[in-house]
């Protein structure tokens, strides 16, 4: 991990404040599977919303010149054409795919805990869709398949699909019918009856709740929100406003369009507010209200809800993750145009409980710092109406034919960027820690023999480990194609009798520009999964055959040989054999300068293909070391199946060699090597200690950090030519001595 976090005293302590408070303050639900359920439909429908923001953005540019332009392209009505129906089409729609995304993650997500009794994703998301529609108007649902009906599209998916999980394992509603017409769909018949019980139980949810209050639930909701708007009045528009504030975003915060909801109250009051002062200007008098629907447009709500334009500037100075940079940047210029759905359901803002403070706290400072500016005089009162899409500074400006309209704004994004500062800066470190459990799991993961029903060790995982094994997957894909990033490291191979090194393991790495150093299991894991494992060992074995090349030029000896690792993958390849062959010749090296190493587990099957194409590697003259040997994937009789040249002993025993058991294992192991003319090279090799063991035990040949780590290319010809040529005088000086006088 390459994230380095350097904060003065105050920021840490203020840092430290605020994770004890986020762990504290946010319920289970939000750390837990739902939570993760909810996100990655967010995610899930992340380009319907960056389309329809963009058709949006499209459609209201505030520019004279662009509206008439498009007004004579497209006539009077264009407006209604092309863009606001690509908006219908996304935006307009994102309730649906919100519940049918939130129910497939949350199935996902119980089929890894319950891996022997998993349900097919598909179905309890469709049982979730239809119970959100049987709770829709049927004369009209429109307006609620859109951000309206979201915060109840949550619900419903939500409980539905918790629902279905517990009872598709209840006996009594399970239909066990086999068949020729239901075996492409067991899960769909079996759960049959579980569906339509859900289906029906919504479906009497809502009539029980419409012959109850004679209204659908999204009506509720809002007449609920409205209701403590009821006392207000013209008099006091100030406590209306900040009441108008502070539920808008709390609404929002849980995926309602609080603005759509209070649409009523805009109209009634905020607007009435707006009319009086454009009446008393036209009279020549000052206008008599502060708050009105400009004032907020103008002074609070900069960039959309939650001074979204103060955020994006705030992650765009303080965050160091990539992945929120990226999006703020992309979010940034609709921002400006007070188009801010990318941020809220991209980052999300949206049940992001570390936003919650800041997403609420920030236009209600606002809304008092502007009240006061207004009132003491210091601003103009913002009289003149707007397009809603008009930038800030430029629309403070004309809001109020008067400069400090635009100060006011300026003042007010600073503003809010100091309050959010903070929280991205925790919300980076909380990244940076998930990052580095997501890493280390990815780790043992790549490690482990286990895969998934695709055959996927990582890749096909919905989980941080699966996200990120994508995320990698894709640059690392990407790195391979532009030659960035990936380089080669060599550990050397020491005989100890001589001290001479005699080869050397050539070690894929790879710095990840936002990670660091990924460990080379996984990216061996992650190039496997996504199929591209072949054109990634073809660019190891050129580069090793290409950095061996310029050792010869520079006087290596030519018995010195260099290992390449070839993975189970490659050896599926028919042609790997004549590829092998072709980089060694283009190299002009000799065969024996160049081996092939293999780990254990390969050696399963002495029938399989992999066998054969490595009997036709060794057949060419190619070294075959066997790698990893004695973590117990195979027999020792597999040996006599394989063509082995060099056993190389893993760390399981030569680390623990002082035990009895694991050193009679290497002993087994040494005089069977013997017996079939096979070399040993014992890795991991850390200590003096070990080498006096081993050494006792029939060893003579070590990889590991007691001689040296993996070194650079130009490192490792340098610590070679250092070490044979003290060999060589040792030796010279040995024969010296050994002569008669």
């Amino acid at each position: 991990m390459t994230h380095d976090f350097s904060h003065s005293r105050l920021d840490i302590w203020l840092g430290l404040l605020l994770d004890k408070l986020y762990i504290w303050a946010t319920p289970a639900w939000a750390l837990g599977p739902t939570m993760q359920a909810i996100r990655g439909g967010f995610l899930l429908c992340l380009p319907l919303v960056v389309t329809g923001a963009l058709a949006v953005l499209l459609n209201n540019l505030p520019f004279a010149a662009y509206q008439e332009l498009m007004l004579s392209l497209f006539g009077a009505g264009w407006r209604q054409g092309f863009f606001a129906k690509v908006w219908q089409c996304t935006v307009g729609i994102l309730s649906l795919p919100m519940v049918v995304g939130i129910s497939y993650n949350l199935t996902i997500l119980h089929n890894q805990r319950h891996p022997l009794t998993s349900i097919n994703p598909v179905m309890p998301s469709i049982v979730a869709l239809a119970s959100f529609m049987v709770m829709l108007p049927a004369d009209n649902f429109v307006p609620e398949l859109g951000v309206q009906g979201l915060f109840v599209a949550i619900l419903i998916s939500v409980a539905a699909t918790h629902l279905f999980l517990r009872l598709a394992y209840l006996r009594c509603l399970q239909l066990r019918i086999y068949s020729e017409g239901i075996a492409s769909a067991p899960h769909a018949f079996a759960h049959l009856a579980t569906g339509i019980l859900i289906i029906l139980a919504f479906s009497a949810f809502d009539f029980g709740f419409r012959a109850m209050t004679d209204l659908y639930i999204h009506e509720a909701i809002g007449i609920l929100l409205l209701y403590p708007f009821q006392f207000q009045g013209l008099h006091n528009m100030l406590d209306t406003g900040l009441i108008y504030v502070f539920i808008t975003h709390l609404t929002w915060f849980f995926g309602l369009h609080g603005a759509n909801l209070l649409d009523p109250l805009t109209r009634d009051l905020f607007e009435a507010a707006a009319l009086a002062n454009i009446t008393a200007y036209d009279q020549g008098l000052p206008p008599p209200q502060i708050v009105t629907k400009s004032f907020l447009d103008i002074f609070v709500f900069m960039g959309g809800a939650g001074t979204s334009i103060s955020l994006l500037v705030a992650i765009l100075l303080a965050s160091r993750e990539r992945g929120s940079r990226r999006l703020a940047r992309l979010s940034f210029v609709p921002g400006i145009f007070n188009i801010n759905e990318i941020v809220l359901f991209g980052l999300p803002v949206i049940l992001n409980p570390i936003y919650f403070i800041p997403f609420l706290l920030t236009p209600i400072v606002l809304t008092l710092s502007s009240y006061l500016a207004v009132r003491h005089g210091f601003v103009t009162p913002p009289v003149f109406p707007l397009e809603w899409t008009t930038p800030p500074i430029v629309g403070g400006f004309l809001a109020t034919r008067d400069a400090s309209g635009a100060f006011l704004q300026i003042f007010n994004l600073m503003l809010g960027v100091f309050i959010y500062l903070p929280f991205v800066k925790i919300s980076d470190r909380l990244k940076a820690v998930k990052e580095k459990e997501a890493q280390r799991e990815l780790l043992q993961v790549a490690l482990s023999n286990t895969v998934g029903p695709s055959g996927k060790k990582c890749l096909d995982r919905e989980d941080a480990v699966g996200a990120l094994a994508r995320i990698l997957a894709s640059d690392l894909e990407a790195a391979l194609k532009r030659g960035e990033g990936l380089h080669l490291e060599y550990q050397p191979l020491v005989d100890a009798r001589s001290e001479r090194v005699i080869g050397a393991e050539a070690l894929l790495r790879w710095r990840h520009p936002s990670f660091g150093v990924i460990p080379a299991p996984v990216i061996i894991a992650i190039a496997e999964d996504g199929e591209f494992i072949l054109p990634l060992g073809l660019w190891v074995l050129n580069e090793t055959c290409a950095e061996r090349a310029r050792w010869n030029v520079q006087g290596l000896e030519p018995a010195f040989k260099t290992a390449v690792n070839v993975s189970i993958q490659q050896l599926s390849d028919a042609e790997l054999p004549e590829k092998v062959l072709a980089c060694v010749d283009k190299h002009r090296l000799s065969r024996r300068m160049i081996g092939i190493e293999v780990t254990e587990s390969i050696a399963l099957d002495p029938d399989a293909q992999h066998n054969q194409i490595l009997n036709r590697i060794h057949e060419l003259g190619f070294a075959i070391s066997m790698d990893d040997f004695g973590m117990g994937h195979s027999s020792l009789v597999y040996l006599k199946h394989f063509p082995v040249d060099v056993l190389k002993i893993d760390r399981v025993l030569s680390q623990d060699v002082a035990n009895p058991t694991c050193a009679e294992i290497i002993t087994t192991i040494v005089e069977l090597c013997r017996a079939l003319g096979t070399k040993i090279v014992v890795e991991f090799v850390d200590n003096q200690k070990q080498i006096e063991r081993l050494n006792q035990l029939g060893c003579h040949v070590y990889q590991g950090y007691y001689y040296s780590p993996p070194l650079s290319g130009e490192a490792m010809l340098a610590y070679a030519q250092k070490m044979n040529t003290a060999a060589e005088r040792r030796a010279a000086q040995q024969e010296a001595h050994a002569l008669p006088p």
